[in-house]
This record gives C-alpha cells, sequence and structure tokens, in this order.
C-alpha cells in the first residue's frame, strides 16, 4: 500500500511540476512576470502542491472504484439476456458519472448558456452514445463503420448550424462539448466498462474491442449541444473580465477556500463534487442488490475508493479552479502583447506538457499497455500524445490571432482521421479515438482555455477590435481532442510498417549451406 501511494504522488508530481516550471520559466523571463507583492508565487506554489496531492488521491480513489464500477457493469451487462436492462443501465449510468466530470463542471461556468441545459444535453449524449457503444460490442460490429456513420451525421447537422448566422458563432463551443466529456471521472468508467463486456464477451477481436467506448462518448455530446443550441434561447454575450477571478483581486488563500465552499451563490466544489459522484454510486448500488451481489468485503472497498475518489476530486478541483484558472487568464494577456511567432512557440511548448496534467492520461495509456502485452509502452504513447496536443494549442492560437472559422480545422482534421483507420490497425484506431477524448480534460479547461480567452483580450485591446470569444477563443479543447486522434494513428501505421518490414527481413534471411546441414546424433 506505500508503493502505492509513493508511485502515485511520484506520478502526479511528475504530471504537474512540468507546467508549473515552464510559468515559472516565463514569469522568471519576464515574458507572463508574477507579482509576488500580490500573492501571485504563493498562489501558484500552493496550487501545485493541492493539484499533486489532489491528483495522487484520485488516481488511488479511481482505480479502486470508478474502474471497478466498470469492470463490474461491463461483466455482468455483457451476459445479460434482456437487451432493455442492458440500454437501461448503460445509459443511466453513463448519463450520470458524465454530470461527474470536473471538465465539464468547469466550462460549464465559463459559458453564458444555462448550467443545468447545458450539463443535462451532454449526460444525454454521453448516455447514448455508451449504450450505442456496449451494443456495438455486444453485437460484435466493426468500429470503423460506426465512426464513419455517426462522424457524417455529425457534419451533416452542424450544417444546419452554419446556415443560421445567429448560432454559427457557437460552432467552436460544440465541438469543445464533445472534447470536456471524457476526462478524470468518465474516463475509468468507460474504458472499464468496455474492457470488462469486450473480455468476456471473448472472440478473436476482444482485445480491439477493449477500445474505442470512449472516442464513442465523445461523440454524443456534439450532436445533442448542436440540437440544443439550435432549438434553445442562447446568447452570445461573454465577459471574461467577471468569468475570471483576477489576480491580487483576493487574497490567495481566500482564493481556495471562496472556490472549495459554497460562496456567493457557488456551491463550492465540496458540493459539486458530492452531488456528482452520489448518483453514480447509487445506480451501481442498486444494479448490484438485483443482479451482481458483490461480497460485503469487496462492496466496502467500492465505498472506501468512492470516498478517496471524492476527496481526491474535490482537492485537485479546488487547485484548478483557484490557482490556475486565474493564473491562465493572466499568463494569455501577458502572452497576446507578444510577437506573433512568439505566442504560437510559447502555446506549442505549455502543450507539450498539458497532456501530462491530464488524470485521466496516465489512466488510458496504463491500459493501452496492459491490453497490448507492453508492446505499445506507456511512454511511447505519452510522448505522441505530447506532440499532438502541443500542436493542437498552437493551431488554436493561430485561429485566435487570425480569427478564421473553426471548420478549416475540423472538416480536414477528421477527414484524415477518418481515412487514417483503413490504413491503421484496429487496435490503434480504437485507441486513437479514445486518446482524443482522454486528452481534453481538466486542466484544458481549467488553464488552456482561460490563457486562449486572456490571449484574445490583449490582442483585441492591441488592435482595438471588438472580440468575439466564441468564435475566437473557444475550440482549443476540441482541437486538444482531435489532434491526438490523429497523432496516435500515425504512431499505429508507422509501428505497422516496422513490423512488416521485420517479417520481410525474416522471409529474405539467407542461410549458409552450413545453416541447413542436418546433424544426427548418435
Amino acid at each position: 500500500m506505500k508503493n502505492r501511494w509513493l508511485n502515485a504522488l511520484i506520478s502526479s508530481s511528475l504530471s504537474i511540476v512540468p507546467m508549473i516550471a515552464i510559468i515559472l520559466i516565463l514569469s522568471f523571463s519576464k515574458l507572463s512576470p508574477l507579482d509576488a507583492g500580490r500573492g501571485d508565487y504563493t498562489l501558484l506554489l500552493v496550487g501545485m502542491v493541492i493539484l499533486i496531492v489532489g491528483l495522487s488521491i484520485f488516481q488511488i480513489g479511481a482505480s479502486s472504484s470508478l474502474s471497478k464500477v466498470g469492470e463490474y457493469m461491463g461483466a455482468s451487462l455483457s451476459k445479460q439476456k434482456n437487451l432493455f436492462i442492458v440500454i437501461l443501465f448503460s445509459f443511466t449510468l453513463g448519463a450520470l458519472i458524465t454530470v461527474a466530470e470536473p471538465s465539464i463542471l468547469i466550462v460549464s461556468k465559463q459559458v453564458n448558456i444555462n448550467p443545468f441545459l447545458l450539463i443535462g444535453g451532454i449526460a444525454v449524449g454521453v448516455g447514448l452514445f455508451v449504450v450505442i457503444g456496449v451494443v456495438r460490442i455486444i453485437v460484435h460490429k466493426p468500429l470503423k463503420v460506426w465512426y464513419l456513420l455517426f462522424y457524417f451525421l455529425t457534419f451533416a447537422l452542424l450544417i444546419l448550424v452554419v446556415m443560421d448566422p445567429n448560432k454559427r458563432i457557437f460552432l467552436p463551443f460544440i465541438f469543445d462539448s464533445g472534447g470536456v466529456t471524457t476526462g478524470s471521472a468518465t474516463v475509468p468508467f468507460i474504458l472499464s466498462l468496455g474492457a470488462g463486456i469486450a473480455m468476456v464477451r471473448g472472440g478473436k477481436n476482444a482485445r480491439n474491442d477493449s477500445f474505442g467506448l470512449v472516442g464513442m462518448a465523445s461523440i454524443g455530446p456534439i450532436l445533442t449541444v448542436a440540437i440544443l443550441l439550435l432549438f434553445a434561447p442562447v446568447s452570445g454575450e461573454f465577459d471574461p473580465t467577471s468569468t475570471y477571478t483576477q489576480l491580487g483581486s483576493t487574497n490567495p488563500w481566500m482564493m481556495f477556500i471562496n472556490v472549495l465552499i459554497p460562496h456567493n451563490g457557488s456551491t463550492g466544489t465540496i458540493v459539486d463534487v458530492l452531488i456528482a459522484l452520489l448518483p453514480t454510486m447509487a445506480i451501481f448500488l442498486i444494479y448490484n442488490f438485483i443482479y451482481i451481489k458483490l461480497p460485503k468485503a469487496k462492496l466496502l472497498k467500492l465505498l472506501v475508493g468512492f470516498a478517496f475518489t471524492y476527496v481526491g476530486l474535490t482537492i485537485f478541483l479546488t487547485g484548478t479552479s483557484a490557482a490556475m484558472t486565474p493564473i491562465g487568464f493572466y499568463v494569455g494577456q501577458q502572452l497576446g502583447a507578444q510577437s506573433t511567432w512568439l505566442i504560437i512557440l510559447i502555446a506549442f511548448i505549455i502543450g507539450l506538457v498539458t497532456i501530462l496534467c491530464e488524470p485521466a492520461v496516465h489512466v488510458l495509456t496504463t491500459q493501452m499497455e496492459d491490453i497490448s502485452d507492453g508492446r505499445t509502452k506507456k511512454l511511447t504513447v505519452l510522448l505522441t500524445l505530447s506532440l499532438g496536443v502541443g500542436a493542437a494549442i498552437a493551431l488554436a492560437v493561430i485561429r485566435t490571432i487570425f480569427n478564421f472559422s473553426i471548420m478549416y480545422y475540423m472538416v480536414p482534421g477528421y477527414a484524415i482521421s477518418l481515412v487514417l483507420m483503413f490504413i491503421c490497425p484496429d487496435i490503434f484506431t480504437a485507441m486513437a479515438f479514445d486518446s482524443g477524448g482522454t486528452a481534453s480534460g481538466p486542466m484544458s479547461s481549467s488553464f488552456v482555455l482561460p490563457m486562449i480567452v486572456g490571449i484574445t483580450v490583449a490582442l483585441s485591446t492591441k488592435n482595438g477590435t471588438d472580440p468575439n470569444y466564441y468564435e475566437q477563443s473557444f475550440g482549443v479543447i476540441a482541437l486538444i481532442a482531435l489532434t491526438p486522434v490523429i497523432a496516435i494513428q500515425i504512431l499505429g501505421v508507422v509501428n505497422n510498417y516496422k513490423s512488416v518490414i521485420a517479417r520481410y527481413k525474416m522471409r529474405t534471411h539467407t542461410y549458409s549451406k552450413e545453416d541447413a546441414q542436418i546433424i544426427y546424433f548418435n
């Protein structure tokens, strides 16, 4: 147990410290100077400790709660002969666990859309597509065909959004809604659910079918949020100065307390996370009582895991909201005053380490290494994802600076990813779409998005223009979700090419006459 905690602390430190180091380098180089007098360094360093501790506790808790719930549910649902029960509990748990997703809770506070309507729409989308993904695994249908079908339907629906001049500005946010869905809460559950169903169902493609459910779940919110924004009255107004707490406006210690406990109409993370996790636990307990009937010892261990998950997630969300969001907004404002190419370069570097701070990425990469029997190394996947996210944030900054439609990225990006499916091994395609949904987690929502908004504020001030934040700033989470899909599939193509070359060399190996001799032993 001691080693488990130590490993979690080391893993969390390696995830958080690089981002803190970049912020400090930007400060010491005067590109984005923090002010010691107003407590900026205290906020940053205390935030770092809180993030490391929270992430460590969450990782311990998630592995023995959310992941286990997914495994138990997957194994049980795959044996169910009543399809209605499969659909009912897959949808309910998929939707409820989405409500617990930190990224959604963070983003819902940054947009001028009714949070209950927004979170409800996203949850319904995830629930529907978790059901579709589960049914696909059970009936053993190819993942590629389903991705092609639903992405075709998605872009067909988005044409209606593009044609409406009043709704068109929400396109970047619609794509973002798919990215924020799958993070630290949903990924452990959905990954384990898919793996549990695939392994119990068996078959020669069970290993491939273990992945792909996270990628499937990411499609649903894009469809449901697009429908929601087409028919619901929404406002395109966005005021970053009132949305984000300004550095120096409050004592650093009070910033953490204000985020943690109910304050000025906000329920606080201590309540938000409890409300988010309780329904998931309750539904599972009901299902367990009727069908699974776990021994009391396992059930107690599961409840303890949920308690750790609650504490860890509460601490982690408090750190991101109190420290990383205001610092991210400030860093963006300072960077926006720099030259165009310097902004893009720094954005790329920040992207390289952002992926390391996402809790769900470590769950995914570990499971990828396990499922592939060690052939797909965790470090290799992390480096590939890191380059992909670095490119994503750099592309997002370019779009913010030159202010063009996100469709110039999304259409060719998804076209490339869908074409790569047919030249990439199936297992890498499934892992790629899962990694895309996983890469865009709480740190993307709490630090990167405010940073892009800050850059937008600085650029509009410098150019004397009126910014449209929904069009210029949003969309970065969608890009963070898209580029890893392409990057991991390219990694799959490269690995496949290496395997082909290795087999070719073995076949063309020439043996000497001595090698072909038969030796007889008396």
